[in-house]
């Protein structure tokens, strides 16, 4: 059998980028390093100079998602992290970041691990989502919320942000108008204006 060749450039990312791809198509249980390998068309040892296992590399590929995330989440509000208009800015990143990498938001939300409590607070909730419900919080705060108020208009907003990027990043779903004619985020108070 002849080896495939030695791989050049940023092997580890695109072993991340084809796991990601690789396990949409076919979900966990047919995941495989080599499996892995074979899609970026290099040998099946290479991805060991990188990952352990696979559960290493599942860990790089939540990791490799998450920090983009965080990173757009973060740029968008930078600045106005006390505005009210910061839910809505991050409403926006997050719908944003998932159009322009729709396969990120099916590998998160359906094969990776992460934890969103939304009865109560949890430290070790998804950083993204821990973002996006410290601001709202601060929002509601700001506009005087009733705090027994806040976990109900929380659950609303991000259902709101999250139902549309789950719409946007169907293949089955089709829309050909802006999405951000639809999408109104306001404080609880506004919305009898």
């Amino acid at each position: 059998m002849k080896e495939k060749p030695y791989h050049h450039g940023n092997l580890r990312g695109q072993l991340i980028e084809a796991g990601i791809r690789l396990i949409n198509e076919d979900g966990l249980k047919s995941f495989s390093l080599r499996r892995v390998a074979a899609k970026c068309n290099v040998s099946h040892t290479a991805p060991y100079s990188h990952f352990e296992n696979v559960d290493e590399l599942l860990a790089a590929m939540g990791e490799h998602v998450t920090a983009q995330f965080m990173d757009k989440l973060h740029t968008s509000i930078d600045g106005q992290e006390d505005s009210r208009e910061a839910v809505s800015l991050l409403g926006q990143a997050y719908i944003d970041f998932f159009v322009d990498h729709p396969p990120y938001f099916q590998f998160l939300f359906y094969h990776s691990k992460i934890s969103i409590n939304l009865d109560n607070y949890d430290q070790d909730d998804y950083p993204p989502f821990v973002l996006f419900r410290t601001t709202a919080y601060r929002m509601f705060r700001s506009v005087g919320l009733p705090e027994e108020q806040c976990p109900q208009q929380l659950i609303a907003l991000w259902a709101m942000v999250h139902g549309i990027a789950s719409l946007l990043t169907n293949n089955g779903v089709r829309f050909s108008g802006n999405w951000r004619d639809y999408i109104t985020i306001q404080t609880p108070f506004e919305e009898g204006k």
